[in-house]
């Protein structure tokens, strides 16, 4: 009797358990996405222009707008 009654209340906590962890839903708008956040240019001669290339990605449903943007 007691087995039974253990595995029962297991059973349930389990399944309240489950329920509870419900996936997260994606929130609409836009949603910006970087491969790399930094770049290191190591040592530059000074009056040396140098570039980079950083690729923005937008996964979101919205339009992305990058309004400013400022060296680290």
């Amino acid at each position: 009797m007691k087995k039974r009654w253990f595995i029962r209340t297991v059973c349930i906590a389990l399944f309240s358990l489950y329920s509870y962890s419900v996936p997260a839903q994606e929130v609409p708008g836009p949603k910006i996405v970087l491969n790399e956040r930094e770049f290191d240019f190591m040592e530059v001669e000074e009056g040396r222009v140098v570039k980079h290339t950083f690729r923005v990605l937008n996964e979101g449903t919205e339009t992305l707008e990058i309004k400013k943007v400022a060296p680290g």
